[in-house]
């Protein structure tokens, strides 16, 4: 399966919900420290949903072009990472792609501080913080990871309008047989 990350458009933050309700009961204690009900899902998603300037989304789609994994990148405050797959295409390396993503827009935009929380259990997401050099430090059963990223330059800019048009054109390539079939 190929792991295009796009953006996702505002009003496409619907099929956000439906991604955190299809995560297994593990990979939804791992997204949010703690086991989360769909009804708490349903709270979180319309806030998302009522401020979308203020979360920033990418996503990995399968052919179906149902999110298998999202990045998420909330501007309430100071900025905070997170980020979810579902169980079945874990250890495939999309965490990867959709943290250097949301790290590659955040630069971009001149959004250099902030934070990440998860359970200390966490292997796969200090992994990750570690490859991309954001600080860790445990407190009562969680870690936060302090973000500092360095000012995007020009090689930064060219790589998100590479990876911004690679996403379309993998998104144009799922969606234009759906067109084709109902037409």
């Amino acid at each position: 399966m190929r792991t295009t990350v796009r953006r996702v458009l505002p009003h496409e933050y619907a099929k956000y919900r439906t991604h955190l309700k299809s995560l297994d009961a593990e990979s939804k204690v791992l997204r949010f420290g703690y086991s989360t009900s769909d009804q708490i899902i349903d709270q979180l998603c319309d806030k998302f949903e009522a401020h979308p300037h203020k979360h920033i989304l990418f996503c990995i789609e399968n052919s179906q072009l149902e999110f298998v994994a999202v990045g998420h990148v909330s501007l309430e405050g100071e900025m905070e990472l997170a980020f979810s797959v579902l169980k079945e295409y874990q250890g495939q390396g999309m965490g990867n792609r959709l943290m250097k993503r949301c790290i590659q827009y955040c630069r971009t935009h001149n959004i250099l501080k902030g934070c990440m929380v998860c359970l200390s259990t966490n292997s796969r997401i200090k992994h990750l913080c570690s490859k991309y050099g954001i600080t860790m430090e445990n407190a009562m059963g969680e870690t936060l990871a302090t973000i500092e990223l360095p000012h995007a330059d020009a090689y930064t800019y060219v790589e998100e309008v590479a990876d911004r048009n690679l996403a379309v054109i993998d998104y144009m390539s799922k969606r234009i047989p759906k067109l084709v079939a109902f037409a």
